[in-house]
């Protein structure tokens, strides 16, 4: 007789988690010093054992990022059917480096991502990562990512190092995302700003700063309007701006300078973008969804440090119906990603 509260694996619907975190240890012996969490635990209000805490949980952290086969065993107590992997951004990012090391890492990290796609593709799919500042590189790696290693499209940060997403400067990257049906899914690398960095709130209230930064340089900046056809999912339910688009919508109207590069009210550009549903309260999955529509929502765990029970998280919402249930569990995903039940598709593919 069983002792747990989940439902028997038999029972559980099809779901997939595109949020996913990857630590390959050989880039994260280049990229440490240049990480937040390792600055973390540098923090002198820290007392000793509190630092002791700090550096055990991360490398605990580490560790299971880094094993498949306590992956595996995860998703499935927790009902995940696949996995989209992605490099941990606030671990491995790598824009701090010039740009041909940024490269160099990328690609460890891509050809790593892939081989355990490889190992086991009806469980993962996988999303790669380019050297962002030099934008003839990134396409190129983009390129090799989907149409040589089989991944899906590409993670990138919210900002490039001091730029944001929309600077025109990346237009080559997203021109060749669109062209390639390739996803982007943006996730925060942190945000190093010192007011955040007491209390880790460059992790709880930064990343959320973040995303709402990457959003609206999205449609500030003209990408959405110059490239409709882009697949771009934000992490963490986008951050703030689909809670608060009210304020938004208020300059929109009343200050034209705000929508120079803009064809649509923002709400419409919202509603362009997926986003994961790594949100931890049921309200703000409500609010997410009645802002942007269940069809733009996915499953995101934010695997291993974010929500236990994720799919859980969906089926117990009360002011979701059947269909829309099934569609952020799974639906929404293997459409966006090109995931067929059983069998790998590929970038753009609608299965």
């Amino acid at each position: 007789m069983t002792t747990t509260s989940e439902p028997a694996p038999a029972s559980r619907p099809f779901a997939i988690d595109v949020h996913a975190h990857v630590v390959v240890p050989s880039v994260w012996d280049v990229t440490r010093p240049h990480s937040l969490f390792s600055r973390a635990e540098q923090d002198p209000s820290l007392s000793p054992d509190q630092k002791a805490a700090v550096v055990a949980r991360n490398d605990d952290v580490v560790r299971r990022m880094a094993d498949v086969t306590e992956r595996l065993a995860a998703m499935d107590r927790t009902g995940i059917a696949v996995q989209v992997l992605s490099a941990s951004l606030v671990h491995q990012c790598s824009y701090f480096a010039e740009q041909h090391e940024s490269l160099a890492i990328e690609r460890r990290n891509n050809d790593a991502i892939a081989a355990i796609v490889r190992a086991a593709p009806d469980r993962f799919a996988g999303l790669g990562g380019v050297p962002l500042h030099a934008p003839d590189l990134a396409v190129a790696e983009l390129e090799r990512c989907v149409t040589e290693l089989g991944l899906k499209g590409v993670q990138i940060s919210s900002r490039v190092r001091d730029k944001e997403i929309g600077d025109p400067s990346l237009r080559p990257f997203w021109a060749a995302a669109e062209k390639l049906g390739a996803v982007v899914y943006v996730h925060p690398s942190g945000n190093p700003d010192a007011r955040l960095a007491p209390y880790m709130m460059w992790n709880s209230l930064g990343q959320s700063i973040e995303e709402t930064f990457a959003i609206a340089s999205l449609f500030y900046e003209g990408v959405l309007d110059a490239f409709p056809g882009l697949r771009i999912c934000i992490s963490h339910g986008g951050g703030y701006m689909p809670f608060y688009t009210g304020r938004v919508e208020r300059n929109y109207i009343e200050k034209p300078a705000t929508r120079r590069n803009m064809s649509k009210p923002p709400a419409e550009y919202l509603r362009m973008l997926h986003y994961d549903s790594c949100v931890y309260d049921p309200r703000a999955l409500q609010i997410l969804i009645e802002t942007v529509g269940a069809e733009r929502v996915l499953l995101g765990s934010d695997y291993p440090v974010g929500d236990p029970r994720p799919t859980e998280f969906i089926t117990t919402a009360g002011f979701l119906d059947d269909a829309a249930k099934t569609a952020v569990l799974a639906g929404n995903a293997a459409r966006l990603y090109g995931i067929a039940r059983g069998a790998p598709a590929q970038p753009g593919e609608t299965p």
